[in-house]
Parts: structure tokens; sequence; C-alpha cells
């Protein structure tokens, strides 16, 4: 990520649910890369690459006459990333901790710069946007995806669910982030000089497994910030968390997630 504004838990104590995140807007990723020409013997770059997940996956499609460089801003982050790449024996990942705005990446050097649930957590996301044209050499693909946290429901509707989802975008905004971000991408990339950006919405719905409980584990882990800030109280989270715990047991409900609007375009 870039500066310190990030809401959620990182290191050890967030992995598993990062992992969880994968799971559920993994797929969606990976088919949006492909559609903007990821392939083999690409140099790529992944800003804000959190514990690697994602980094390892580009660095499995360009194979090992290709490279790719993840960037966060946590050391915690980037000490996971390192040991999931070398678990899976990928030699062609390179790991640095640096700013979305200040990544210290060569410029014009990159075949595909790509960041996913990045901009929304950066005080300056249209800095950061411009860090990473600068990064895509002319021909290359910028590829950015980012949520809608106004787009979550469920179905029945819950009070509680829609709390839950209240009470993180209010975070946000207490600390001067965006957590409707997906919709303006489109048009921070046209500002940034890109022309006929590709738009794509998609958003994953829930309705059993671990991954339906990440309403409740945002909750938890924003729970000490919340209380910080004066947005909620010890017995408020108490009463929402049982609650998004039960809901996420009950397999007649469903659950949909933050809608991500995937954009990308070729540097002219």
């Amino acid at each position: 990520m870039s500066e310190s504004r990030y809401v959620l838990a990182t290191g050890e104590e967030g992995a598993y649910r990062l992992q969880i995140v994968n799971s559920v807007h993994g797929p969606d990723t990976e088919a949006f890369l492909l559609r903007a020409g990821l392939g083999r013997a690409m140099r790529v770059a992944d800003i804000g690459c959190g514990i690697g997940t994602v980094t390892c996956w580009l660095a499995r499609q360009v194979g090992p006459s290709g490279d790719v460089y993840g960037v966060d801003i946590s050391p915690e982050q980037i000490a996971q990333a390192q040991r999931v790449a070398y678990r899976q024996r990928l030699s062609n990942v390179h790991l640095s901790v640096g700013s979305a705005t200040d990544t210290g990446l060569q410029k014009e050097s990159f075949d595909l710069v790509f960041c996913r649930f990045l901009l929304m957590h950066v005080a300056d996301p249209a800095g950061a946007l411009r860090e990473m044209a600068s990064l895509v050499r002319p021909g290359g693909v910028l590829a950015c995806e980012d949520g809608d946290f106004f787009a979550p429901f469920s179905e029945p509707v819950s009070p509680a669910f829609e709390r839950v989802f209240e009470l993180y975008r209010a975070l946000g905004a207490h600390r001067g982030l965006d957590f409707r971000m997906g919709p303006r991408l489109y048009r921070m990339f046209l500002e940034a000089g890109f022309k006929d950006p590709e738009v794509r919405l998609v958003q994953p719905v829930l309705t059993r497994g671990d991954a339906k409980r990440l309403p409740e584990w945002t909750l938890t882990e924003c729970a000490p910030a919340l209380l910080e800030a004066g947005l909620s109280t010890q017995e408020e989270i108490a009463r929402l968390t049982a609650e998004m715990k039960a809901m996420a047991k009950d397999e007649t409900t469903l659950f949909g997630m933050a809608r991500m609007t995937q954009v990308w375009a070729r540097r002219g």
C-alpha cells in the first residue's frame, strides 16, 4: 500500500484473510489480466502487492524468461510475500518496500503494471496512478481494479450487514480515503493521458464457506480503529460480529461483495 492509512491488519495477522479475499476476487483478476494482454516473457510490476498471492501467479504466467516486481509499503507484507515466493520456488519474483507514489522502480521499463485494492487505500490516488503510468513502457499496459464498498448487499436484506459496511466506509472517510474508488478509475485513466480505456464491472456473490466470513473478519480487524475514532462501541461491534457470524453459517443467505471496476489501457 502507500502511506500509513490502510485500515486492516497486515503481516501474519491479516495473511489468511487476504488469501480468502483472493479466493473471492482472484478468478476475476486473472481473467482481467489475461484479457489485458498478460503473456510469457513479460516484465510486470504489481503495486501494493500485499502478501504476494497475485505477484506469484503473475510470475508463473510470465515464466522463467519474464520478471515480476512486487512493491508494498508494509515490510510485514513484503516478508510474507518473500516466504510465499520462496515456497513456490519462483526465482523471477523481486520484492521491495516502497510507496505507491514513489515505487523506486525503473521508469518506462514494464510491459504491464497492475494494482488491485490499492488506490482506495492511499492518500493521493491520482499521484499513485501517475507513478504507475510512468513505469509503463510505450506500448505497454496499465491495468487497475478497485472496489465500490457502497455496492455490497445481502439477500435477504440485513441491517447488520448494511451497518458493517457503513462503518467500514465511515472509517475510510475518517482517514481521508475513498471507498468508492472503482467507479472513478475510468476518468482517472483519461486524466492520466490514456486514450480509450477498456472497462468492465464484476461483483462476486457468496453463499457458503470461509469467504462468507469476510465481512465479519473485516469488522474485527477494523474494530480498534473504529473505537479510537469514536465511530462505534464495543457493544455494537460484539453484536454485529455475532450476527455476521450467524449469517455466514446460514447457506440460505447470499452476500454480494464489493463491486469491482476493472480498467486497462495501452500507453501510446
